[in-house]
């Protein structure tokens, strides 16, 4: 089948792609106290903590709580995204070897609810962003740049990964080192200038790091990102879901033996 084919597949099962989204949505809270609620306090409380400890141990600035709750929010839309998209497959195994349906669905229905996730978790951000007095500049009307690239991106990903999932189950062990590691070469909770000037180059390679600035600098500095960084950005996002694609369905055909 051609791309065009096999993305006009995905138009035709949306409804799917919906049910799967709020299937997601409600498994991940089932059974849970507070709830959706757990949207909100999740970024609410990782913020607290990384602020006393970097804004009254190490001195950083008054409005650093809108700095890293920014970058936390952004950063778990990238990492459950695809985590849970690259064990997509093998947790649908049963699905899939039942109902003929584009498997490429799996992975798209576990960053979507992410990305759901991610819209309700906006509402901290607005009153953090409203406690610190942050500028509202028309800069925020690129803020959907840097959601859609790293959306994109995490798609790509989430397609590369469950693919090596299905054939290696270590895949999924071995990717909470790396999104571990990644938190931390990626500027969540310090900024770039505290990185010795030697060591930059680390973040600059970090695809990671410049999709981050797309989205912060409107929130956090109220100005637009650079034209550079926007272009870089959606190249990031674009690039990661083509090769991604390629990859997942150059080897989709073997998964029914495998899962």
């Amino acid at each position: 089948m051609t791309t065009a084919g096999q993305v006009r597949s995905l138009w035709r099962y949306r409804e799917l792609l919906r049910n799967l989204v709020v299937r997601d949505i409600k498994v991940r809270y089932k059974r849970s106290v507070l709830g959706f609620a757990w949207m909100l306090l999740n970024p609410l409380i990782s913020m607290i903590v990384f602020s006393i400890i970097f804004r009254e141990v190490f001195g950083m600035e008054q409005d650093y709580p809108l700095y890293v709750i920014s970058a936390l929010l952004f950063f778990n839309l990238f990492s459950l995204g695809s985590s849970q998209g690259l064990n997509s497959i093998v947790a649908s195994s049963g699905l899939i070897r039942k109902v003929a349906v584009p498997k490429s669905i799996f992975p798209l229905a576990s960053v979507l609810a992410n990305l759901v996730n991610f819209g309700l978790s906006l509402i901290p951000l607005a009153a953090v962003m409203i406690f610190t007095g942050a500028k509202l500049t028309p800069a925020l009307l690129v803020v959907p740049v840097g959601i859609l690239s790293i959306s994109l991106f995490t798609y790509g990903i989430s397609l590369a990964l469950a693919t090596a999932n299905v054939f290696y189950r270590d895949v999924r062990w071995f990717y909470d080192s790396a999104l571990l590691i990644l938190f931390y070469v990626t500027p969540v909770i310090y900024p770039a200038k505290v990185v010795p000037e030697q060591f930059r180059f680390l973040l600059a390679l970090n695809p990671l790091t410049t999709m981050l600035e797309v989205f912060r600098a409107p929130i956090y500095e109220g100005v637009l990102p650079a034209p550079a960084a926007l272009g870089a950005s959606l190249l990031y996002g674009l690039g990661a879901t083509i090769v991604g694609w390629m990859v997942f369905h150059r080897y989709e055909d073997r998964f029914i033996n495998f899962i």
